[in-house]
């Protein structure tokens, strides 16, 4: 890990300046963090709700990455519609390559979620903070991560270890939520873990079939076409 960002500056075509930055950025976000939730006891309110603040806003804008090609899938085959031909063939076969590049981001986009995840969890470990995370901001894009499902049933984060990660930063939390949240934000919260529990046991293996089946003929078509 400690090798990777001077790996990523011989990247081609790319800012090396900006690879850095967002390097440094991000390991020094980590040292506040996990310094923060060691000391919580002793550092002013105001410093630690600050740091869970831009913690919050970063699980919320990588949630957002790693669920917008499933959100966004769908469009070309309506626009796709109204044309004919070798014109409509060729959209269609450019809309299909397109999907199949988000589909990769995706994947990429949740395995970032998942490590930004297992560092939440290092950080939830004291209870300074965990008391801190105790509020519907939290339990909210937690629960959106683990059970939030697109319009065709599929899971917004299709990483089951994703979504497992999610739960168990959820676990540490909902334990200090008892003393600070309203009796109705508590019963929100366990309707739906329940609900969660129902679609992992029915409506979503029989979504994701359908979809992994999508993908699949997708990738068929595209070698065919290729």
């Amino acid at each position: 890990m400690l090798g990777q960002p001077l790996q990523l500056l011989q990247k081609p075509g790319v800012s090396q300046l900006s690879i850095a930055l967002k390097m440094a950025s991000t390991r020094l976000l980590q040292i506040l963090a996990i310094s923060t939730g060691t000391y919580a006891e002793k550092l002013s309110p105001k410093v630690v709700q600050s740091l869970l603040d831009l913690l919050c806003s970063q699980l919320k804008n990588l949630l957002s990455q790693a669920g917008v090609s499933i959100l966004s899938s769908g469009k070309d085959k309506e626009d796709s519609k109204h044309e004919d031909g070798a014109d409509a063939e060729k959209k269609d076969l450019r809309g299909d390559e397109i999907k199949f590049c988000l589909l990769c981001k995706q994947h990429t986009a949740e395995l970032h979620l998942g490590d930004f995840l297992v560092f939440l969890r290092r950080v939830v470990s004291s209870k300074a903070i965990q008391s801190k995370m105790a509020s519907p901001k939290w339990t909210e894009v937690l629960l959106n991560i683990a059970a939030q499902k697109c319009c065709s049933g599929v899971p917004l984060v299709g990483n089951l270890r994703t979504r497992l990660l999610a739960l168990h930063v959820l676990e540490a939390v909902l334990p200090a939520c008892e003393a600070s949240m309203e009796e109705d934000q508590m019963t929100t919260v366990v309707e739906r873990l329940f609900s969660l529990l129902s679609d992992c046991m029915w409506e979503a293996p029989v979504a994701q079939a359908k979809h992994l089946i999508q993908i699949k003929e997708k990738v068929q078509e595209l070698k065919v076409q290729v």
